[in-house]
């Protein structure tokens, strides 16, 4: 776990965390700090992963399976919903700036 990642420091004292909105094996699911749109949540590994690509497969399944829970959910609970952007950035390039694996889960209106 780098000192500095922010993601990790939440996984590592998760059970005191007061917004974790959903937790598998592999992931949790959190309030975006910036959303871009109401519901706007991340799923994050628990483990550091760098990104999508150096992420092992039964972590990324869960990965899906935890978007796909959430945004059901979210669309249940408010009907303006119309769908939604899943984003992971990958590299400096692509505008990663947090170099722990996570989703982007933005409903749209």
């Amino acid at each position: 776990m780098p000192a500095d990642c922010v993601f990790c420091k939440i996984a590592a004292d998760l059970a005191n965390h007061k917004d974790v909105i959903d937790e598998g094996s592999y992931t949790f699911v959190i309030p975006d700090i910036n959303p871009v749109s109401p519901g706007h949540a991340l799923v994050i590994t628990k483990r550091h992963y760098k990104n999508f690509s150096s992420t092992p497969d039964e972590a990324l399944e869960e990965v899906a399976v935890m978007a796909k829970r959430y945004a059901l959910s979210v669309k249940e609970k408010d009907s303006r919903v119309k769908g939604f952007n899943y984003v992971s950035n990958e590299g400096k390039e692509a505008k990663q700036v947090v170099f722990h694996l996570h989703l982007h889960v933005i409903p749209r209106y």
